[in-house]
């Protein structure tokens, strides 16, 4: 398959081709210069420079003018993919509206009134006989209008449908250059923009969608950029050709479409591979189907009649479709993700017609287990298992990768590695909003299951055009439907859909992919064989740790909880960076568009700043916050995952089964929702994610101090759990041994009871250190808590009195070729207790942070003599641009005199911004 050319980051310069110039040429390549070893009739290139654009309604030129060398006023540079407001500010017309400002106070929401015209000249070879050209646009938001060289080829509809054009006569008579213009309708309905305001306590006016929900009857669409309460109003609701365009020549015979499905042996032993072609050709003829899987080749002759044509491959022609012994694509944490890449393509008289290739996996997904619900009757309750064994869903919810669509391959791959490395196996897509090659793409890469919505939401009316959002739908299914890592299809968010799209939905699934489930909703399921015991319903804001363990004690239904999070602070460089100066102290409006309100939870933002200071002190400045925040973040975000964690599969009467927490990523910087920050910098919530997600782990339960060891792996858990105890002085006060005789594979038992043990400390406020180890006495996890001492709740103020922790840290940076490792040593070198230690790294020069760059732990807690290394990767290109990296530290409270930080080849300094938390701020949360 002819392998396209990615975009760069959208921050980038632009290729200029204006008016009637012909400029840079947006192609990787042409025909002409296509490598020796492929056949000259299959090429192809991505038209990804060189395009300018001007508003609709700033100009008269049409189509047959626009895709024409004539000269046309008024074109600026664009960047494709991507939208208008990205182009205007790659071109300097407004700043980055995400950043310092509020996005309806900086750029205008007129953006929305308009269609926008694209235009791009690019070169085309010169045609074989019997070659066939085509384009292909993979999404334009929302209605696409197509001219090529004077003559208009046809329109797409909706933002999540490709088109597929052939334009042979046209390129033909081209003479080696190509003019492409493209209309970009707009919306054809669309709300005023919903505005922000901190002293409503609630997010934009309290709804979503926009101050009407209007802007959901629009077909298949962005409509969360009418703004949401994690997401500004988008004043250009993200129009434009967000996704690559594309050119490919083809032979006679197209392959239209590759669907490769696997049957895996309940045993897991041999696996039967089918293989769809879908061809398209210029007339009727016969052609040899040639292909390898995994190395091994095949070839079968077949009648193909003109047009649109099938044809499906099995073991029983093609032996090496029977897999002995398969390589099995597992999920995050259970297993290698193996993919195996088949090769197929369509040839004659020694000549490729057209190729492709499909990287697959071979999993078996079994969906559901009976369980009694609370009516007495019993229902098939969604519990996953995958390849025979049972996988407890840990998951994260995506809203949009990015407010402005703003999300090249690297991005993307960066953002789905981190749910990875935080130990998460599922992502859901919400609403669809996500869904690109390269989304599903990298979860394939890294385990990540993905539950993929589509396209309704109770936020409004549904969809007006139905066959429209259905063509849609038809065509991402047909699109991703290879990728392993879809686990699901769901009609829509927290309600169903109108009767005539679930009838559609469940009727595309039942052609096109019968393997797989599809709910009706996230909130429900209304099939045939309905799947039950799932709901959304939050909390969406912070709640103490033990109110989650209170929902999730297996005496609670539903057993899987697709929506719950919590406000999730990031660092003060974050803050800092996100906010303009005058709004660093004093929150306002700014904090607003960033979501501080959480659309009214905890009383919205002035009623967050208020329980923070309740539950860990006065806020007195924003570091203050930051520091305060990052505890509030940990000890809430965590327990969202432990807490099923520790009550999956053998309690009753309603074992967890999943959670799906709200959100992972963060469309924009935000305040709320997220596990690490817009800029990828990886907060508390990561490392709490991270921590309780651990594929073996160690749990106090919040409510009872029932001390329980939770195994999702396959194999038994032996050995035993050292339980310390610390007061805020940092001296052990109790200690106690629990021996674990074994836990099951995807399992969990209590191991022993400590409430006595923490009512005996000393003060208010104590600290738990709970060891897993195994029967050879070594460490498998360590787990590590501060709780409020039985019958005295008065939360963690008194965490202030502690003294500051002395505390070595040593850096060193090793150098290979594609990269750099830094090192981190981290030691307790006195007696309090080093209370969330945090690292960074950062560029000696200009004092920014390197990102992204997820360390393999961080916000340590290490009582006296305990120690800790931390690496973190970087990869080529960061070493490249950071060629003097340091590392800084700051915590919760650090005795920098009688602390020791030496770095070789590393500079290690305290972060002096981050620990100036004394000085108060009167303004502050005022």
């Amino acid at each position: 398959m002819t392998q396209v050319n990615r975009r760069r980051f959208l921050s980038g310069g632009i290729a200029v081709a204006g008016g009637g110039v012909l400029g840079a040429f947006g192609v990787s390549g042409t025909a002409e210069a296509a490598p020796d070893a492929r056949p000259p009739q299959v090429g192809g290139g991505e038209i990804g420079s060189g395009w300018t654009f001007v508003a609709a309604d700033g100009t008269a030129a049409d189509g047959s003018v626009l895709a024409s060398a004539k000269d046309v006023a008024g074109l600026k540079p664009a960047v494709v993919p991507g939208t208008p407001l990205t182009s205007m500010i790659a071109n300097g017309e407004y700043p980055d509206p995400l950043y310092g400002h509020i996005v309806t106070d900086t750029v205008p929401d007129t953006l929305k009134g308009t269609g926008y015209w694209y235009r791009v000249a690019f070169r085309v070879p010169r045609l074989a006989p019997g070659q066939r050209f085509w384009l292909q646009f993979d999404g334009i938001n929302y209605l696409g209008t197509v001219w090529l060289n004077g003559t208009r080829v046809g329109t797409v509809e909706g933002a999540f449908k490709r088109a597929v054009f052939e334009v042979t006569d046209i390129v033909a008579e081209a003479d080696g250059v190509a003019w492409l213009a493209v209309l970009v309708g707009k919306l054809d309905y669309t709300d005023p923009p919903a505005l922000p305001s901190y002293a409503s306590g609630v997010t934009r006016g309290g709804r979503n969608g926009g101050p009407t929900g209007i802007t959901l009857k629009n077909g298949p669409t962005f409509f969360c950029t009418a703004g949401w309460d994690w997401l500004p109003t988008i004043p250009d609701r993200d129009l434009g050709i967000w996704q690559p365009v594309t050119w490919r020549t083809t032979g006679p015979v197209r392959v239209a479409d590759v669907h490769v499905t696997s049957t895996l042996s309940q045993d897991l032993r041999t696996a039967e591979v089918s293989v769809s072609l879908a061809l398209d050709s210029a007339a009727g003829k016969s052609v040899v189907v040639t292909g390898s899987l995994d190395g091994r080749g095949f070839r079968r002759t077949v009648s193909v009649p003109a047009g649109a044509s099938s044809v499906k491959l099995t073991s029983k022609e093609i032996a090496c479709l029977r897999v002995d012994r398969p390589k099995l694509w597992w999920p995050n944490g259970y297993g290698e993700p193996y993919r195996y890449r088949l090769t197929v393509g369509v040839e004659s008289g020694g000549q490729v017609h057209d190729e492709r290739t499909v990287d697959f996996g071979i999993r078996r997904i079994e969906y559901t287990t009976p369980m009694r619900s609370p009516s007495g009757a019993v229902t098939q309750c969604l519990a996953i298992t995958v390849n025979n064994q049972p996988i407890l869903v840990m998951g994260g919810n995506w809203g949009l990768d990015e407010a402005l669509k703003r999300i090249p391959r690297e991005r993307l791959r960066a953002q789905v590695r981190l749910h990875r490395d935080a130990n998460l196996n599922l992502i859901r897509n919400w609403n669809g909003q996500s869904s690109t090659e390269d989304f599903f793409a990298a979860c394939d890469e890294h385990g990540i299951l993905v539950w993929q919505d589509f396209f309704c939401s109770t936020e409004g009316p549904p969809a007006e055009n139905i066959e429209r959002d259905l063509a849609n739908i038809r065509d991402c299914i047909v699109r991703f439907r290879n990728h392993p890592s879809i686990l699901l299809w769901c009609g829509g968010n927290e309600g169903p859909p109108p009767q005539p799209l679930i009838d559609g939905l469940d009727a595309l699934v039942a052609e096109l992919d019968p393997q797989r489930v599809v709910l009706t909703s996230s909130a429900g399921d209304t099939g045939e064989n309905p799947v039950d015991g799932y709901r959304s319903g939050g909390p969406y804001h912070w709640v103490p740790p033990a109110k989650h363990f209170a929902l999730n004690d297996g005496t609670q239904w539903p057993p899987f909880h697709n929506e719950v999070g919590s406000y999730s602070i990031p660092t003060l460089e974050f803050m800092r960076k996100m906010l303009p100066e005058s709004s660093w102290e004093h929150p306002d409006d700014f904090w607003a568009d960033r979501d501080v309100n959480g659309n009214g939870g905890n009383g919205g933002g002035a009623g967050y700043l208020r329980l923070t200071g309740e539950r860990y002190g006065a806020v007195r400045n924003l570091a203050d916050f930051a520091r305060k925040s990052q505890l509030m973040n940990y000890e809430c975000i965590r327990a969202i995952y432990e807490a099923p964690v520790a009550y999956m599969r053998s309690v009753g009467p309603y074992p967890r089964t999943g959670v799906i927490m709200w959100m992972t990523n963060p469309a924009q910087p935000s305040f709320v929702w997220q596990m690490y920050s817009h800029d990828l910098e990886a907060h508390s919530s990561f490392y709490a994610v991270q921590h309780a997600c651990r594929r073996v782990n160690v749990v106090l339960d919040a409510r009872n101090f029932d001390v329980i060891v939770a195994n999702h792996s396959r194999a038994v858990v032996r050995g035993s759990v050292e339980a310390s105890f610390y007061g805020v002085d940092g001296v052990e006060f109790a200690r106690a041994s629990m021996p674990v005789g074994g836990v099951a594979g995807a399992d969990r038992a209590v191991v022993g009871r400590v409430a006595s043990k923490v009512g005996g400390a000393p003060s208010e406020v104590a600290f738990v250190r709970l060891v897993l180890r195994d029967l050879r006495g070594s460490e498998v996890v360590r787990s590590f808590y501060w709780v409020e001492k039985p019958g005295l709740e008065a939360g963690f103020a008194g965490l202030e009195g502690m003294p500051g922790a002395a505390v070595s840290v040593i850096a060193g940076v090793s150098r290979g070729a594609d990269g750099a490792e830094v090192a981190v040593d981290v030691r307790n070198v006195g007696e309090s207790v080093a209370l969330m230690v945090h690292l960074q790294v950062y560029d000696v020069r200009t004092g920014e942070r390197v990102l992204p760059a997820t360390f393999s732990d961080n916000y340590l807690n290490l009582v006296g003599g305990d120690a800790a290394s931390v690496r973190v990767r970087l990869d080529e290109g960061q070493v490249r641009r950071h060629p003097r990296v340091g590392v800084r530290v700051d915590g919760w409270k650090l005795d920098q005199g009688a602390s020791r930080l030496r770095g070789r080849g590393v500079e290690v300094t305290f972060n002096r911004d981050a620990l100036e938390v004394s000085p108060e701020v009167r303004t502050f949360g005022g």
